[in-house]
């Protein structure tokens, strides 16, 4: 019993992922476009269809802001 310990695991805050990422890119309003795009994913995920294909997590929104960059 002693090896199974219990963990918390929380939800990462995309928005403050986006806008420090946007920033360290050199982007001036950086807290506007971190809004935008949160949003923006958040809409796609919850109104496209859940084919396996489209990927709205995390990793995908960091490609996509260091495409922007």
């Amino acid at each position: 019993k002693a090896l199974f310990r219990p963990v918390v695991v929380i939800v990462p805050d995309l928005q403050q992922i986006c806008q420090i990422m946007l920033f360290s890119e050199g982007f001036v309003m950086a807290g506007v476009l971190a809004k935008k795009m949160t949003i923006l994913y958040k809409l796609a995920k919850g109104q496209l269809s859940k084919q396996y294909h489209y990927d709205f997590g995390l990793r995908a929104l960091k490609a996509v802001l260091v495409m922007a960059g």
